[in-house]
């Protein structure tokens, strides 16, 4: 087990009782996130993203800021997908870890959202998130995605 998935889960008490929750899979990492709504849900994929990458501690970081993101794509999926990449890049080439997820638009197409940003060196690697095995669907009481991420 490498060591930020090994941080992130660790102690069932690390992970939020409406988030996320990394899966088995061969090579990769794959995460399941959920939420109330769909807000909930795509804040929840994006911490649960931020905690493999730099550990379960990240949610304790002191943020110097907040940062803006808007994103456009053909549909659910690919917004989700969009979303992750967007956050995904910001980590890697601003060495910013983000928490706080406040959606402030979210449509079949459009997301626009404001995120705590700390400064952050993260412990694990992460090449791209795919579009291999990813769905989205409404459940009895709440929303769950699933999400492959290529390491």
């Amino acid at each position: 087990m490498t060591d930020g998935l090994h941080r992130a889960t660790r102690d069932k008490r690390d992970q939020p009782a409406d988030g996320f929750e990394f899966l088995d899979h061969p090579g990769d990492l794959k995460l399941r996130a959920w939420g109330d709504d769909l807000e909930g849900l795509f804040a929840s994929a994006a911490e649960g993203m931020m905690a493999f990458l730099f550990g379960s501690g990240v949610v304790d970081l002191e943020p110097f800021g907040t940062e803006t993101i808007e994103i456009a794509a053909g549909d659910r999926e690919a917004l989700l997908v969009d979303w992750l990449s967007e956050l995904l890049y910001r980590a890697m080439s601003e060495y910013h870890a983000y928490t706080e997820f406040q959606m402030h638009e979210l449509t079949e197409t459009k997301l626009k959202a404001t995120a705590a940003a700390a400064v952050a060196q993260a412990v694990e690697d992460i090449k791209a998130v795919t579009h291999h095995e990813l769905s989205i669907r409404a459940c009895e009481d709440r929303w769950e995605a699933t999400v492959v991420f290529d390491t």
